[in-house]
């Protein structure tokens, strides 16, 4: 389903959200990032829309940042909404809420592909005037440009997610093999352990038909060194640079390598099944450390490593990770803009980033706070390899963007079922792509 501002706006739209937010609205939008500058002397109760930050420790991590927040501002109470569990059932939830004028919740916590699609709806309050100076010199290029759309930041940085493969120290150790460096060597590797039968499955990965498969493709993608859009935003996926990585995808299941369900699995599928023993490699997002090294959560805790991913053999890149994570959006429709303002800067401000690195299995999005102590007490090799990854960014700067991603996971999750062939499966990406990029399909 569409989720175009002209699908989302229909019925009542409360004037807080329905068209303040445009081009025409300029008196409208004053008047929002006036009150948003403000924090508010009376007392004031924020709703913060968010899901389970995974931990270290076992603390509840966004109880801790509410209770923090709520010490400096003794007059603001901040409550959660448990949000869902996937980046595409929250988009959907919150956009269907957000359009009909709910003023709730005040504080939304989203993915860093959203923000030109709730920018363009007016979702979301456009915050870069409200940050100051020099803001985003602590914080990755790749996340100030994914918040951004049409010159406008929709987003305030949280914590950011990266690519790694994690692998099985112990079945390398036994078989005397060294962790690959190549997607060709992975493939060597995961098929003489497989034959020992130390391991049912080489690799596990997230091929299913959501937004989890784009984030893998557009990691092979780049790999290969294969572009999806030019310098202005027209598709040009094609060639043999984008065979060879629809071509990957294919032989890791024509293989056995990795098993058909994969074309099933999202992050949760594919931790949990390398977790219970059945992988020898696993990609999966940063945050799959913690669960895979905590004992009570992993039969395999102790026993994983975790690297930058390996790229192609004769010239192709490695350390590619998709440049992902989660950041605060503020509703414009919101009661209390200025307090929502502040929540929004204090998670990004050093106190809960460097909370996070201390109590959360995920990567602080401020750049200093990787190379401080509480990351080097963590001791967690996501973070503290962070810096040596080559973020590469999804094809995030359109509305459109829940119709790009289904263009390229459609056809890839045919080529890693077998029914479409890796050259037919980059003819139908490409095809689906200049659809959605005019705004022509579903």
């Amino acid at each position: 389903m569409s989720l175009h501002r002209r699908t989302l706006l229909t019925g009542a739209v409360s004037a807080a959200t329905a068209g303040l937010l445009s081009g025409c609205g300029g008196a409208d939008v004053d008047d929002l990032l006036a009150r948003a500058a403000t924090v508010p002397d009376e007392p004031a109760e924020l709703k913060w829309w968010v899901s389970e930050i995974p931990s270290r420790r076992g603390a509840v991590v966004a109880d801790e940042i509410m209770r923090a927040f709520e010490r400096r501002h003794p007059r603001i109470s901040v409550s959660k909404i448990n949000a869902l569990s996937s980046s595409d059932g929250n988009r959907s939830a919150l956009a269907t809420q957000l359009a009909g004028g709910s003023p709730e919740p005040d504080v939304y916590l989203g993915d860093t592909t959203w923000p030109a699609q709730f920018g363009h709806s007016s979702l979301a309050l456009p915050v870069e005037t409200l940050l100051a100076d020099g803001f985003w010199d602590a914080y990755p290029e790749a996340l100030r440009s994914s918040s951004t759309y049409r010159g406008k930041v929709y987003a305030v940085p949280f914590f950011t997610d990266s690519a790694y493969l994690f692998y099985r120290k112990d079945l390398l150790a036994k078989h005397g093999l060294r962790v690959p460096r190549s997607w060709e060597e992975l493939l060597h590797t995961s098929r003489k352990v497989q034959r020992a039968g130390d391991t049912e499955s080489g690799f596990l990965w997230q091929a299913a038909v959501t937004e989890s498969l784009t984030a893998n493709l557009t990691e092979f993608l780049a790999d290969a060194d294969a572009d999806v859009l030019d310098g202005r935003g027209r598709a040009v996926l094609g060639g043999a640079a984008a065979e060879r990585a629809f071509a990957l995808m294919a032989e890791f299941t024509d293989s056995g390598v990795t098993p058909r369900t994969v074309a099933t699995y999202e992050e949760s599928d594919a931790q949990d099944a390398f977790v219970t023993g059945r992988g020898l490699f696993l990609r999966n997002w940063s945050y799959a450390w913690v669960n895979a090294s905590t004992p009570e959560l992993s039969r395999v805790a102790g026993k994983v490593g975790a690297v930058p991913r390996p790229g192609f053999e004769g010239g192709g890149r490695s350390g590619i990770s998709c440049a992902g994570g989660w950041s605060n959006f503020v509703n414009p429709g919101s009661r209390h803009l200025g307090a929502a303002m502040e929540f929004a800067r204090f998670c990004a401000g050093e106190e809960v980033q460097r909370l996070l690195a201390r109590e959360a299995g995920v990567v602080p999005a401020m750049t200093a706070v990787l190379d401080g102590p509480e990351a080097r007490a963590a001791g967690d090799p996501t973070v503290l390899r962070a810096a040596d990854l080559r973020l590469v960014a999804r094809p995030v700067q359109t509305p459109y963007y829940p119709q790009v991603s289904k263009a390229l996971y459609t056809p890839a999750n045919e080529v890693v079922r077998g029914t479409l062939s890796p050259a037919a499966g980059v003819r139908a990406a490409r095809e689906g792509l200049r659809t959605a990029l005019e705004g022509k399909a579903l």
